[in-house]
């Protein structure tokens, strides 16, 4: 919708609103947005710097690290950014620039979608091919995550540039984004573009995830497992529920930003709160379900002590076998306190290579 396409009324409310100085609401809402984004920036990026130091022995952290710098990304795009354009009452960028804003925006988007894939593939892996998992180098890792950012590049230019697109940018007074044309957004294919996308990214994460729980129900019912293994098959299921959750949160948010978006300034926050929060989420819900990140944090900000040789209860299946010795036994120097005295996290033992394929696969 162009500039003589916007109603009169909403026109000179903008305007109002922008010669008036920053209200109760206003403050509240900016600051509100930057408080979530800056609070989720900070833990997110503590809980990456302990799985970056461990990534060449924990497989699964090298996925929830590409993952994250995607949430990154999106913490700003929908806290920061629009929580500066409603304290300056400012759109901060040119018009003229509004294009190219939405086509990094819908790219930071869609590379963070394309990550439920990924991410519910690796612990598929983990159960169903734990040695082929241990035994997979950085690179590969690392290659397959990056294919979810040049998939959402590729995905964004094929898209953005057609005549039936429509650019969404900044709005101050409306506490969020509005469409240049939005009923052409409903019916010209661009909205129900992106509902098929995101219908397909959600698909392989429910059957992924789906088919990790039947394994590892199905496992527990043929074997006798031990305290040991009884405790990591836990962990790894409630590993699952941070996804679960995030695609609820998903859902929810896309059909706010369809119903929600022009209906009102606390509609907008709404919607900018809900896409913040997608990403906000991951690491207070990685907290939630991992003990040993958890105790690794608390121990980073001095909250906590680790005991010296405090047994690591992660998932064995995000080790990498290269990490330990020949012979499958091995014990592992993570970190220094401040006192100078060092601290070991125990990794698995297995008395043969039969045993290990055989073993609990989480």
């Amino acid at each position: 919708m162009r500039a003589w396409q916007i109603p009169r009324k909403v026109m000179n409310n903008a305007d109002e609103w922008r010669l008036s100085p920053l209200s109760l609401e206003d403050l509240f809402a900016g600051f509100s947005l930057i408080f979530i984004a800056i609070f989720s920036i900070s833990v997110y990026g503590i809980m990456m710097k302990i799985m970056k130091r461990q990534d060449k022995e924990i497989v699964g952290y090298r996925f929830l690290i590409s993952a994250g710098c995607s949430d990154l990304l999106l913490l700003v795009n929908y806290g920061i950014w629009p929580g500066l354009t409603i304290l300056m009452k400012s759109e901060i960028i040119p018009k003229s620039w509004r294009t190219w804003q939405q086509l990094y925006l819908d790219w930071a988007w869609f590379s963070m979608v394309s990550h439920y894939s990924v991410v519910s593939w690796s612990r598929w892996m983990a159960i169903r091919k734990p040695l082929n998992f241990r035994n997979q180098r950085r690179k590969t890792s690392y290659s397959l995550c990056a294919l979810c950012y040049l998939v959402a590049l590729i995905l964004v230019l094929c898209t953005h540039f057609q005549p039936w697109y429509v650019t969404f940018y900044y709005e101050p007074s409306s506490y969020g984004m509005l469409a240049e044309n939005f009923p052409l957004y409903l019916s010209g294919g661009q909205s129900a573009l992106f509902l098929a996308f995101h219908i397909a990214a959600i698909v392989p994460p429910i059957v992924f995830y789906g088919w990790s729980i039947t394994l590892l129900y199905n496992r527990r019912a043929k074997m006798l497992l031990g305290h040991q293994q009884t405790v990591q098959n836990s962990i790894e299921t409630r590993l699952l529920m941070p996804c679960l959750i995030n695609v609820v949160t998903f859902i929810i948010g896309q059909v706010l930003i369809t119903v929600g978006t022009g209906e009102g300034k606390w509609a907008g926050y709404t919607v900018m709160v809900l896409f913040a929060a997608n990403s906000a989420l991951n690491p207070f819900l990685l907290l939630i379900c991992s003990k040993t990140l958890r105790k690794q944090v608390l121990d980073l900000l001095g909250v906590t002590k680790i005991a010296t040789f405090d047994k690591l209860e992660t998932s064995t299946v995000y080790r990498n076998i290269h990490a330990v010795n020949g012979d499958f036994c091995s014990s592992k120097l993570v970190s220094t306190d401040g006192s100078g005295s060092r601290r070991f996290l125990s990794l698995p033992t297995f008395r043969s290579k039969e045993e290990l394929a055989s073993g609990t696969p989480v």
